[in-house]
């Protein structure tokens, strides 16, 4: 058995690491850690780490059926906040907000068309 000690990044793919860092951090606040011009961007929030790659040519196809990459969980009245945020930065929204067993979510789309979750739970 491998003993894992924890994840050091989850990557995500895009086309331009830059600007995918400045929506990171814009919307969630992530700050970059280490980087690499015009390659890679990791950036962190408290335990969580993201490694924007460039990734020539990539066709999302997750981002074509609309399943999200990664899902934050946020506080009930954080995720309201979120929503208004979004719409005032004009964030494609692709599905959502909408009630599941667990609480609400809702689905919008980063800037190389990764599709991102945003939850809350009951």
């Amino acid at each position: 058995m491998i003993i894992v000690e924890g994840i050091d990044y989850f990557l995500i793919p895009a086309e331009n690491p830059e600007v995918s860092a400045k929506f990171y951090s814009d919307i969630f606040d992530f700050e970059s850690v280490d980087e690499k011009s015009g390659e890679y961007v990791v950036m962190g929030l408290d335990t969580i780490n993201i490694k924007l790659q460039k990734i020539s040519g990539f066709k999302n196809s997750l981002g074509e059926n609309k399943i999200p990459v990664l899902s934050f969980v946020l506080d009930v009245d954080d995720f309201t906040e979120a929503i208004a945020e979004l719409e005032e930065n004009k964030i494609s929204i692709v599905r959502g907000p909408e009630t599941n067993s667990a609480g609400e979510f809702l689905h919008f789309l980063d800037p190389s068309g990764n599709v991102l979750e945003i939850s809350y739970k009951d």
